[in-house]
């Protein structure tokens, strides 16, 4: 019986000690595998932060590596002057704030509508939202560029027969349209996070709302809302982030726009057409790193600043249908 038990014993902290083995060994390597998946993210950045600090003579110098002999802010300082760059920041932030507040506004409606209101077409709406998601830019640009060449009321309701109308191209209000209309950049990704969100928020809430004497409104605005700011954080994040990084759209509808987003891409090639005379191609790549750097920080500050409320809105949001 003593022989018995210690083998069973033997046997109890072997397999403890298999299972023990087996979690430690995974571990490793799903940290393994994050830590490489995530430097291979990083890795562009990086290889632009270190560029955007090295002097020419870095460049060509094959002992570098990341870190730069000698570092310098000549391209940081070209380039900022060059475009004026405090001022298309300002127009930037602001641009982009008032887009992703109308996204905003505009889409947390009828996610809650889609959410909460049995209807019928209920499901071929949704059905339609998603499909939004889709759908290319490039196939609806054309409309969208004759609709706002000659954009008038009367053309917006006759389908588009009547051309008569006020020339917004080049202007912010086109954006800013789609954006107030929830038919803007990504706004069918809105409406489907805000309506996942909406659908987990418990019922009880809203019908001891109803009891007390709330509206529909009264609810929604100080029941529903207050209780989805992580979700609302997030949607205007996701909205601001892809307006300031959205090229299409902006140099389409926008064209010549006091915005960063509008000259990013040329600003190595206009330093490098009005300075031909001493520039070259390595010094026109350490112009565009420099470039990108400072169009990526500001992005870099908003994320640490709602961090928390993002990552609390993707836990809480329930996105599994």
């Amino acid at each position: 019986m003593i022989n018995e038990g210690n083998k069973l014993n033997t046997a109890y902290f072997i397999s403890k000690w298999v299972r023990k083995s087996s979690d430690i060994i995974f571990m490793i390597f799903r940290l393994v595998l994050f830590i490489g998946l995530g430097f291979l993210i990083i890795q562009p950045l990086l290889i632009k932060l270190s560029s955007s600090f090295m002097s020419v003579k870095d460049v060509y110098d094959t002992s570098v590596f990341l870190l730069p002999k000698e570092p310098t802010l000549f391209h940081y300082s070209k380039v900022w002057g060059y475009i004026n760059f405090s001022a298309r920041f300002i127009n930037s932030v602001l641009f982009c704030a008032a887009c992703a507040t109308l996204q905003l506004i505009s889409c947390m409606l009828p996610a809650y509508g889609l959410a909460r209101f049995k209807f019928k077409g209920s499901g071929v709406i949704m059905a339609a939202v998603v499909a939004t998601m889709i759908v290319p830019p490039q196939s609806i640009m054309l409309p969208l560029y004759m609709t706002f060449n000659r954009f008038s009321i009367l053309s917006v309701l006759s389908m588009g027969f009547i051309r008569q109308g006020a020339n917004l191209i080049g202007t912010p209000y086109p954006l800013l349209i789609l954006s107030g209309f929830a038919v803007g950049f990504k706004n069918g990704l809105f409406i489907f996070m805000l309506r996942q969100y909406f659908k987990n928020i418990p019922k009880e809430l809203e019908e001891a709302a109803y009891i007390d004497g709330c509206g529909r409104i009264r609810t929604f605005a100080q029941i529903i809302l207050p209780g989805a700011t992580p979700m609302l954080v997030s949607v205007f994040l996701f909205a601001f982030v892809w307006q300031w990084n959205d090229y299409y759209y902006t140099i389409s509808l926008t064209p010549g726009l006091n915005i960063i987003t509008t000259v990013m891409p040329h600003v190595g090639t206009m330093i490098t057409t009005a300075e031909r005379m001493w520039t070259n191609y390595i010094q026109l790549m350490l112009y565009d790193s420099a470039m990108m750097i400072l169009h990526v920080a500001p992005l870099v500050v908003l994320y640490l600043f709602a961090q928390k409320n993002f990552i609390t809105s993707i836990e809480r949001s329930g996105m599994v249908g």
